[in-house]
């Protein structure tokens, strides 16, 4: 029997102000989620830092022209060690994009903090750009110290690029129409527009600019009320069983901005992919010297390597490694 059933991946749409100087994007993931948190078997409190993350990886890679893979990795010295997420390009242009991450943490505990600053301690905000064509990959650092990740993620941009970013992330543990536990995460992404330079008559749109760009910071950016009506929107959208529905991204834009016009673009899809390879193992383990190949030889004289994010197993012999030596 042929199985017609569409496969419905995680989408991510770009949208921008046509009255302000105002682009952003906005994302919903469920699929590619719940395929990584039930296969690791995580808490929720890990799992729903994770969806953030992943979330964040997702808008900044698509913000950017991203020809390879863009990573986040979440560093902590308490209970929560790593949050890892990678969001990879197809090399095929008709394949869709990849996301993937995983978590290290102190699985001994039999209850996790809610609060994000107590799972991590001290730590910080790693984004590594990989654009994969031979140059060593940029890395930006940012502190944890406004205990939350998008303000990191803000703070990157800020640094990084010299744009006014804002960012809302929720990340909800909610059920689906068959009564199973699943997360489903949304977020959105504004940034404010650089004047253009090429211009002209310069001076004058300098000044018109700067004023369209206060507006902007004075009814969006900072328009606490605003950033609240759109995080119940969320919650609202998360709760209920839209994810079918025709147009959601505009209808959620729309609900969350009624008095301004905005202009939509074609959605992304993307879904959990890894992109590890016994080749890569192979590429990886070609550091160690013989003498250490033979000490990680298990009692069948075989090494073996675990996936950190997808769990496939690499069974090899040592021969295989010594030609790497």
């Amino acid at each position: 029997m042929t199985n017609n059933k569409k496969t419905e991946y995680d989408k991510v749409m770009s949208f921008q102000f046509e009255d302000l100087p105002i682009r952003g994007r906005i994302c919903r993931m469920s699929n590619s989620l719940n395929k990584i948190i039930f296969q690791h078997s995580y808490p929720d409190e890990i799992s729903k830092i994770l969806g953030e993350t992943m979330v964040l990886n997702v808008l900044m890679a698509n913000s950017i022209k991203l020809k390879h893979k863009l990573s986040l990795q979440v560093h902590g010295n308490k209970d929560l060690k790593l949050i890892a997420s990678d969001y990879i390009i197809p090399k095929k242009p008709e394949s869709i994009s990849l996301i993937r991450g995983y978590a290290k943490f102190n699985r001994e505990l039999n209850f996790y903090s809610k609060k994000f600053k107590d799972l991590l301690g001290n730590g910080y905000f790693a984004t590594i750009l990989d654009q994969g064509d031979g140059h060593l990959p940029y890395k930006g650092i940012s502190s944890l110290n406004e205990n939350s990740l998008t303000n990191s993620a803000e703070e990157f941009f800020k640094n990084s690029e010299q744009l006014d970013t804002k960012f809302n992330v929720l990340i909800k543990k909610t059920l689906n129409k068959k009564e199973k536990v699943i997360f489903k995460g949304i977020g959105i992404m504004m940034q404010i527009l650089p004047q253009d330079k090429k211009s002209n008559d310069i001076n004058n749109d300098r000044q018109k600019i700067n004023e369209l760009s206060n507006l902007a910071k004075e009814k969006i950016f900072n328009n606490i009320d605003e950033w609240k009506k759109m995080s119940s929107i969320f919650e609202n959208y998360i709760c209920s069983e839209h994810d079918n529905l025709k147009n959601t991204f505009s209808d959620l834009l729309l609900q969350c901005f009624k008095e301004k016009d905005i202009r939509v673009f074609e959605e992304k899809e993307f879904d959990f992919g890894c992109g590890c390879s016994i080749d890569k193992v192979k590429q990886t383990m070609s550091i160690y010297s013989m003498k250490e190949i033979e000490v990680m030889t298990n009692d069948l004289g075989k090494v073996t390597a675990d996936c950190q994010f997808c769990g496939t197993q690499y069974i090899l012999d040592p021969s295989e490694l010594v030609k790497n030596v």
